[in-house]
């Protein structure tokens, strides 16, 4: 049984979640934990239910969405899988972190890539991986299928949607990979997004002022 567990992270207030198990092995989203509480909130979760940690996937590679790449790498044995079009763009994430006052931020080098259509397993757990550029140049989400559970990053929020004047940002773009790929998800799929609450395909095909 999939079970979920949300942290909300950093001065970005970003939605970091861990995903695991009755087999106790588990993945991390987008891990934006950077003071030492916020390690400290997750480190304990994970150890206090015994879970195996065994990768660090990001939707996209924001600083606020990567700040704890590191410490849950050194401290689980963690792999951390990118994606593959935002190498650049992960290359100069601890130039953004200086530019953007996180000084203590300690970058994770090593990285395996992840592109659409590839799967991720862990436990009985399988993920689809989808491809949601406009936000960011290389977006992914993560698709639960069995579960009706999608992990959007910042692409769809509860009755909005991700910015689009960051580089490799692109308003086109983003809205056609709404309405093109997530859309066509079953509409009871739950959304957990990167940031604020949590809400439905069939909420935002109905309600969202910015797609309908």
């Amino acid at each position: 049984m999939l079970e979920i567990k949300s942290f909300t992270f950093n001065p970005y207030q970003e939605n970091t979640y861990l995903i695991f198990d009755d087999s106790k092995e588990a993945v991390v989203i987008d891990p934006g934990n950077y003071e030492a509480y916020e390690n400290e909130l997750i480190s304990k979760f994970i150890d206090e239910n015994k879970l195996q940690l065994k990768k660090i996937i990001l939707t996209h590679c924001h600083i606020d969405h990567c700040l704890g790449n590191k410490y849950l790498n050194e401290k689980y044995g963690a792999e951390l899988l990118i994606p593959f079009d935002e190498r650049d763009l992960y290359k100069n994430v601890e130039n953004i972190a200086t530019l953007f006052g996180f000084a203590n931020y300690s970058h994770l080098d090593e990285n395996e890539y992840l592109k659409e259509k590839d799967k991720i397993e862990f436990g009985d757990i399988k993920l689809d991986v989808l491809f949601l550029p406009g936000h960011s140049p290389g977006h992914l989400a993560f698709y639960f299928k069995n579960d009706n559970v999608c992990f959007s990053g910042d692409v769809l929020f509860y009755n909005s949607i991700g910015r689009t004047d960051l580089p490799g940002g692109d308003h086109d773009t983003l809205i056609n990979s709404i309405k093109n790929k997530l859309f066509l998800l079953n509409p009871n799929t739950i959304i957990y997004p990167g940031h604020g609450q949590k809400t439905t395909l069939k909420n935002e095909m109905k309600d969202n002022p910015f797609l309908i």
